[in-house]
């Protein structure tokens, strides 16, 4: 038996449209990916569906006539959605139940789930996922299974992870004029830590930082479960609106600086004489250098300024000490040289570039750490759709 899935990504810089093929018996592989810039999007939320559309439209195109030794054609009718941005919250709430008996049964645990399913959100938010975490029962707390114990008040602690229903729904639209039906919304950071991290790393505390364009993500576990996350405004597109704002240049040319010559790490006094070309932007427009250490300058402070912010929540939820398994990094901004180095300065845990490890089709990719969010959102659909396929496969056709 063989289960298709597909997911899509629509971030501030790229979008990725990525196909993952499930054979009884065998580990869950990535068949087929493309991705494209991105057009009409802005900190990871639509401004324009007919751009977001023709992106979407982009990368079916590219997915259905790239061939490969096993599958014919492919025709991608859904995917799931992998979203991030400002306007997706995560937010802590505790359903209670009174126990029947005089010790909690299977009933009551689900009863007790039910009440945590009842969080009134707004009318113009969505929920994305909740997430389980300890139970509490009478004055004890920090039950991982309650059944059988003895007590009067059941108690169960979630992270009721939501985001703007007007944002998804534009998402939808965009994909709908691209013939592309979306299925479940998915976070990407949680997507992303699902696809690096290991179950150790889960259980004895781990942050995973999902570094995207528009914005960054977070998720924090320990004790196996998804304790915190949140969405900072400060993605690699604000250091490349920084970098042209300082040196006068084109967004393009602050990009390539960003990439190819620009560190986390401010160069030591002893390489302040060291210069960065800047190709003219025009035929009338000469080449010119910059000071590289004020490049690196640049880009300290916004990512110093993103680092502070996140140190200061970890530290406000009292979570940063847990951190046993340290900062794993995800998204394209974990390629920015020298960002591991500051985040370790700055969070104070050893850092490591979190590639997928349980999913395969990814050793083609320069930086797959880049798709751990769309790898993560492919293993949820294999995990909950297992026995519901949501592409088939026949004679090498998907459909």
């Amino acid at each position: 038996m063989t289960n298709i899935y597909a997911a899509l990504e629509l971030g501030t810089t790229r979008s990725v449209l990525a196909v993952a093929e499930a054979k009884t018996g065998e580990k869950l592989k990535i068949v087929r990916h493309a991705e494209i810039n991105s057009s009409g999007i802005r900190k990871s939320q639509i401004l324009d569906i007919k751009q977001a559309s023709e992106s979407i439209k982009g990368l079916i195109k590219a997915i259905e006539q790239s061939p490969d030794n096993d599958h014919d054609s492919i025709n991608i009718g859904n995917a799931f959605l992998v979203i991030s941005g400002q306007h997706v919250k995560a937010d802590p709430y505790c359903g209670s139940i009174q126990v029947e008996g005089s010790k909690v049964t299977n009933r009551d645990i689900e009863e007790v789930e039910r009440a945590c399913q009842m969080m009134v959100l707004p009318k113009e938010r969505e929920t994305l996922d909740i997430i389980y975490q300890t139970y509490g029962l009478d004055a004890l707390e920090g039950i991982s299974s309650p059944k059988g114990m003895s007590g009067r008040m059941l108690r169960l602690n979630t992270l009721h992870i939501h985001g703007n229903s007007n944002r998804i729904n534009d998402a939808r639209t965009a994909a709908a004029e691209a013939n592309l039906e979306l299925r479940d919304p998915l976070f990407a950071a949680s997507c992303a830590a699902d696809a690096v991290l290991t179950d150790d790393e889960k259980n004895e505390g781990a942050l995973v930082l999902d570094l995207g364009g528009g914005s960054t993500s977070y998720a924090v576990y320990f004790d196996g479960y998804l304790a915190a996350a949140n969405v900072i405004g400060i993605g690699g597109d604000h250091i490349s609106s920084d970098i042209a704002y300082a040196f006068h240049t084109t967004h393009a040319q602050a990009e390539d600086l960003k990439k190819n010559e620009a560190s986390a790490i401010i160069a030591p006094n002893g390489s302040s004489s060291a210069r960065v070309p800047i190709q003219g932007s025009s035929p009338l427009m000469d080449a010119r250098t910059i000071s590289r250490r004020a490049l690196d300058t640049v880009v300290n402070l916004r990512l110093k300024e993103l680092f502070s912010i996140i140190r200061h929540e970890l530290e406000y939820q009292d979570l940063l000490h847990r951190l046993h398994k340290g900062i794993i990094l995800t998204g394209g901004g974990s390629a920015l040289n020298g960002i591991d180095a500051l985040i370790h300065n700055e969070l104070g845990h050893p850092v490591r570039i979190g590639k997928p490890i349980h999913i395969d089709g990814l050793s083609d990719i320069e930086n797959p750490e880049s798709f751990a969010a769309i790898s993560g959102a492919l293993m949820f659909a294999h995990r909950n759709y297992e026995s519901k396929p949501i592409l088939s496969l026949f004679k090498g056709l998907f459909k």
